[in-house]
């Protein structure tokens, strides 16, 4: 499926723990796009540092009109993903196809579970993937490899996506 990101203006500009986003999710099958659904995502960041995400669906006419309240700062985030199982565990790969400075970028999301409480969580990769290295859960990492901080515009890097 393909997913465009839309992030919106906040109320609060000065403030970076607070902003939303649009998202449509479309499906593709054999290249022919089958239909799309639109949420509309609120992202704050708690005390401890924690992102707290409050997700509703949308209309496409309501995806329409709060497309027009986009954060002109920040690029839109289109990616191709391709979700698969494997060992009893449910990867993601999100392809980045806009902006153009990370264009082919690939993230790698894994979901496993942790067999006993206390136990480290190991993730069986599988084989036909070639993983660079593992993603720290860090601010730097955040900034550089996450979408929010991928679509903030830098001055000299606009693409036909910011205009």
């Amino acid at each position: 499926f393909r997913v465009e990101k839309v992030y919106l203006r906040t109320t609060s500009p000065d403030d970076p723990t607070k902003y939303a986003f649009i998202r449509k999710r479309t499906t593709i099958v054999d290249g022919k796009e089958l239909g799309s659904v639109y949420g509309i995502t609120t992202v704050q960041n708690n005390d401890n540092g924690n992102d707290i995400e409050a997700k509703r669906i949308i209309s496409r006419r309501e995806y329409l009109s709060s497309f027009h309240g986009r954060d002109h700062s920040r690029h839109i985030i289109e990616q191709q993903r391709i979700s698969f199982l494997f060992n009893k565990q449910s990867f993601t790969i999100h392809i980045y196809e806009e902006p153009a400075h990370v264009k082919d970028l690939c993230i790698l999301h894994a979901q496993a579970e942790v067999p006993h409480e206390g136990d480290q969580l190991e993730v069986d990769i599988p084989p036909f993937l070639d993983v660079k290295r593992r993603l720290e859960t860090n601010n730097e990492e955040e900034q550089k490899y996450g979408a929010f901080g991928i679509s903030l515009i830098h001055p000299g890097k606009e693409t036909a996506s910011t205009l």
